[in-house]
């Protein structure tokens, strides 16, 4: 029976052996890895992830009449315009030391391929092409006579065929690279031609640099980014290139995807919108602005609550105040703020009675500014006070919910209501109230 080995079917195929000499014991965290190009791919996908970035940021300043980015959707990035077209976008790196990009390059052939397809697929709804890429296109001098290589050269390749009105029109030394790039893509001449007079090149920002040029070349020009610090910069160019990355990564969170049928569906497709980004809903929001500390006032609350109203303190400074016709709604308020902020202490203990603190000093805050320029005009100046001071906690709730743990409006002016109560805030000069309980 002859050794497995010799069959060279069934012999072990040898290791790869690493480029790097380590010594023995050596920390593998030390070292880097050369062989597995598993990092230069990451490296390379972001590269066109932030170039999606760069569209965005173009997009939202007018540079660009974009309305949506769709990643990895036919093309690398498809942009969709104001008009219904959609621009494609084929992003390609290449070592800048393996020299220039040639027409006859693989990957920009590829490029072209698809781009074929693109346009024969949804020809009416394609605006133009671009191939994007961090290394320059191979140049020549007019005096050179290198005239095979003056064909393979893009620019002037794509120059002379927009001028010409068909394929019969392309002269030497580009005749023989269109039929040599037709046969790389396997497709028609009037294709090529077609697809040719809409693609254009592109240089992009150098692989290294990309991370700068997007923090502080790009979004500054937005103008919320203008005065951010460059760390904030940094992680709102982070923030965006992780947006793009999901868009092109098939991650879908729609729940609808749970309820979407296969064969008559109703809904649209899950897996197409988490591909799309639309311009006017990015949101910029410079880290620190999260991190700005808030103002919180210290001490006990001064309500007690499930103490009950006092029968007459209440109507007692309303009369006296010119709100005589407003005492039962603001008993009725008083008595459903005590409700809801009691309920609210069962259900997070731990909040209260901070929480409680907040919400009686800026309500006792908001009404003492308020008495203090209803006091300008003569006595009774309860009514001008008291539309004052609803106008300022309706403001209060919409702007500063937080602050006051999401409570509505109708528990504030009831919190009004129970501080008036507890003879803390009046509505008019102060007098001697006569007490009763109910």
């Amino acid at each position: 029976m002859p050794d497995s080995t010799d069959d060279p079917l069934t012999a072990p195929k040898p290791r790869s052996r690493r480029r790097v000499a380590v010594a023995p014991g050596a920390d593998p965290t030390t070292v880097r890895n050369t062989v597995d190009r598993g990092d230069a791919t990451g490296r390379d996908y972001r590269y066109q992830h932030g170039y999606g970035v760069i569209l965005l940021v173009a997009a939202r300043c007018g540079r660009r009449p974009y309305v949506a980015i769709w990643c990895e959707q036919h093309e690398d990035l498809l942009a969709q315009r104001q008009d219904g077209l959609y621009d494609g976008y084929q992003i390609k790196t290449a070592r800048p030391e393996g020299g220039a990009w040639r027409l006859t390059d693989e990957d920009l052939v590829k490029s072209i391929g698809r781009f074929v397809d693109l346009v024969n697929e949804f020809g009416p709804k394609i605006g133009s092409l671009y191939f994007v890429s961090n290394t320059e296109w191979d140049e020549i001098t007019p005096e050179s006579k290198d005239d095979r290589r003056r064909g393979r050269c893009p620019r002037l390749f794509l120059q002379h065929v927009r001028g010409c009105k068909a394929t019969t029109d392309i002269a030497e030394p580009y005749a023989k690279a269109f039929l040599d790039l037709q046969a790389g893509c396997s497709c028609t001449a009037d294709e090529l031609f077609a697809v040719l007079k809409r693609t254009d090149l592109i240089i992009g920002p150098a692989r290294r640099e990309i991370e700068a040029s997007l923090a502080h070349e790009h979004l500054p020009l937005l103008s919320e980014c203008q005065s951010l610090s460059p760390k904030d910069l940094n992680s709102i160019r982070d923030d965006l290139v992780a947006q793009v990355h999901r868009a092109a990564s098939l991650q879908v969170t729609d729940p609808i995807r749970h309820l979407r049928a296969f064969i008559d569906p109703t809904d649209p497709d899950p897996v197409l919108l988490a591909k799309r980004i639309v311009v006017a809903d990015i949101e910029i929001r410079p880290p620190t602005a999260v991190d700005m500390p808030g103002f919180e006032f210290v001490g006990e609350p001064t309500l007690q609550l499930e103490a009950g109203i006092a029968g007459n303190v209440i109507d007692q400074k309303l009369n006296k105040a010119g709100l005589v016709d407003q005492t039962d709604y603001m008993r009725g308020r008083a008595r459903s703020a005590e409700f809801n902020l009691i309920k609210d202490v069962h259900r997070r203990p731990d909040a209260f009675p901070k929480l409680l603190v907040q919400i009686e000093q800026r309500v006792y805050g908001e009404a003492m500014e308020a008495q203090l320029q209803a006091q300008q005009q003569p006595a009774p100046y309860g009514p001008a006070m008291l539309m004052d001071v609803q106008a300022r906690l309706k403001r209060l709730a919409e702007t500063d919910a937080a602050a006051i743990g999401h409570h509505k409006y109708d528990c504030l002016i009831g919190v009004a209501g129970l501080l008036t109560n507890a003879c803390r805030i009046w509505w008019g000069p102060r007098f001697p109230i006569i007490t009763a309980s109910e």
